[in-house]
C-alpha cells in the first residue's frame, strides 16, 4: 500500500485520538482542580487514557498489533524499552501496568494539562538532579509499590540508539530487576518529528526480567547491565526485521 494510503487510513484514528486526548484533559484538569489532584487517581486517568490511544494504535494497525507478555512479578521493576516514537509512554499501559511512574526529562511536564496530570501523579522529573538524587527518588517510588519506567535511549530514535545508564544504576543501587519491551513497528507508524500517524504492523515484546545481581559486584556493572540490555532488545528487533 503507497504512504499516501496508509496516512490517510490511519488519519480518523490520530486526528480522534489528539482531539480526545485534549477534549478530555480539559474535563479531567477541572475535576481534578475541584476534587484534588491525588497521585493515585491520577495514575489511573493516565492508565485510562493510555489504553485509549493503545486502542487507536490497534485500529490504525488493522488490527494487526500484537503482545506478548510473560506476566510481570508483583513486586516493582524497572520498565525499560526502545523509544522510536510519541506512543512508546503508553506502551506499558497496553501490558495492564497501571501503577508505574516515568523518569523523563522537562519537556513532557510543560506539556498544557498533562504536564500538570505527570508530576501531581508523581513522574520524577530528571532536569537539574544528580544520578544520585534520581536513585533515591526512584527508591521512594519502589517502596510506595510502584515500578519505575525510563527509556535508556533518553530521546526517540528509530533506530535504537545509545543505553545511558541510569536505569541500570537505579536497579544496582536499589536491588530492583530490569524488565526490558521491545517495540516494533510504532516508528513507522509515527516516527519521530512526525505529527500524523500511518498504518504499520505492531508488535509489543515483554522480555524476561534481567537480575541486578549479576551485574551488582562487576566493575562498571551498571554501564555493562546497559549494554546487555541494549543487546537483548536490539536481537529481539532483528528478529523482527527477519520475518
Amino acid at each position: 500500500m503507497p504512504d499516501f494510503l496508509k496516512k490517510l487510513y490511519a488519519f480518523p484514528f490520530t486526528a480522534g485520538t489528539w482531539i480526545y486526548l485534549a477534549v478530555s484533559g480539559l474535563f479531567a484538569y477541572l475535576y481534578f482542580f475541584m476534587s484534588g489532584f491525588k497521585p493515585s487517581r491520577l495514575r489511573s486517568f493516565l492508565y485510562f487514557q493510555g489504553r485509549v490511544l493503545q486502542s487507536a494504535v490497534l485500529f490504525a494497525s488493522v488490527f494487526r498489533k500484537q503482545r506478548i507478555s510473560f506476566g510481570l512479578p508483583n513486586k516493582p521493576q524497572i520498565l525499560i524499552a526502545n523509544h522510536p516514537s510519541t506512543y512508546d509512554t503508553f506502551v506499558f499501559f497496553d501490558f495492564g501496568i497501571k501503577n508505574l511512574i516515568c523518569i523523563a526529562k522537562g519537556w513532557p511536564f510543560k506539556i498544557p494539562l498533562y504536564g500538570r496530570f505527570i508530576k501531581e501523579a508523581g513522574y520524577i522529573n530528571s532536569d537539574g538532579k544528580s544520578a544520585q538524587e534520581i536513585v533515591d527518588l526512584a527508591r521512594i517510588k519502589f517502596e510506595q509499590g510502584l515500578h519505575v519506567a525510563i527509556f535508556p535511549e533518553g530521546t526517540r530514535s528509530v533506530k535504537i540508539g545509545r543505553f545511558r545508564s541510569l536505569a541500570f544504576e537505579i536497579a544496582i543501587k536499589t536491588g530492583v530487576n530490569v524488565v526490558p519491551f521491545v517495540i516494533k513497528g510504532l516508528g513507522e507508524m509515527l516516527p519521530p518529528g512526525k505529527v500524523w500517524a500511518k498504518k504499520a504492523d505492531i508488535e509489543y515484546v515483554q522480555l524476561e526480567p534481567v537480575s541486578f545481581e549479576k551485574f551488582a559486584t562487576l566493575p562498571s556493572g551498571a554501564l555493562r547491565m546497559a549494554q546487555y540490555c541494549k543487546s537483548l532488545i536490539a536481537q529481539e528487533l532483528k528478529k523482527g526485521e527477519n520475518t
